[in-house]
């Protein structure tokens, strides 16, 4: 557990850290959110994590102004005061407090939240492994692609993966593959490398972001389109990416191994691609 969390304007400790019983974010998840990745103390894809907070806070008119040094003067200091070497920052902005309605008021003041948590990442090496996953029907709403803490779908779908000692679950919708839970998903037949479009059907993952730009250094060819569920079974390799996992590969999914139930070649390659642009900027 932290130590210290800030909320809104104070360092506080992390016990007494509370909101309001009326804040919007509780109460109807009128919020954003973000989760930073913190490996040997540095903050991974900080830019391309505030321009999607803006992002999610213009399409649901939360009047939060982002000021990057403040916010990076706050992450620093409690990866220092949390002594959070590895791990994640959490940051959390609600519309604000008022009375319970469904029409908010203008000029609410948004509370912000924000906290560490310590984290190992699964990063290429001796110790870098793969994981199970299962297909669950994406029952999530039409604007995935805010960040926003409506996550009761994906908590269902997580948890029935988590019955079934997988790692996560990949969404389906009308046959055709969304993204994880928490994550997008990616396949690789035949050196093409395709994953989902980022249109409003999925949450356009700052890895994702990240990695898109990794791939023009390589022979790979990127194709950003929907691909089906019997696509997804037979590719060579598949893998998920996110600010909490990094690039992991995808070994099995339902009762179908891939690859074999090996961690295939282009995916390590990756995975060590991007674990290198992170520690080196």
């Amino acid at each position: 557990m932290p130590n210290f969390a800030f909320i809104n304007n104070k360092f506080i400790n992390f016990k007494s850290a509370k909101i309001h019983i009326e804040d919007r974010g509780l109460q109807f998840a009128d919020s954003v959110y973000e989760v930073i990745a913190v490996l040997d103390n540095n903050l991974i894809d900080l830019d391309f994590h505030l321009k999607r907070l803006k992002y999610s806070l213009r399409e649901l008119e939360i009047k939060f102004t982002i000021n990057k040094k403040n916010l990076n003067n706050i992450f620093l200091n409690l990866i220092k005061k949390n002594k959070t070497r590895n791990g994640i920052i959490y940051l959390q902005i609600t519309r604000g407090i008022q009375f319970r309605e469904h029409k908010y008021q203008k000029n609410l003041i948004p509370t912000l939240i924000v906290y560490t948590r310590n984290k190992s990442f699964n990063l290429p090496g001796k110790k870098f492994v793969g994981v199970n996953t299962i297909t669950y029907q994406d029952l999530r709403w039409k604007r995935r692609d805010i960040k926003t803490v409506n996550l009761l779908p994906n908590i269902i779908a997580a948890n029935m993966a988590k019955k079934k000692n997988a790692y996560e679950a990949i969404l389906i919708q009308n046959g055709k593959v969304t993204e994880g839970t928490s994550s997008n998903i990616w396949i690789i037949k035949r050196n093409n490398l395709i994953t989902h479009p980022a249109n409003s059907d999925i949450l356009k993952g700052v890895t994702r972001t990240s990695l898109l730009k990794i791939i023009k250094k390589t022979k790979l060819k990127l194709i950003e389109k929907q691909f089906t569920h019997k696509q997804l079974f037979n590719a060579d390799e598949v893998f998920l990416t996110s600010s909490g996992s990094f690039i992991t590969p995808i070994l099995k999914i339902d009762n179908k191994k891939i690859n074999n139930g090996k961690i295939g070649n282009i995916t390590l390659k990756l995975a060590e691609m991007y674990t290198e642009a992170c520690i080196n900027g």
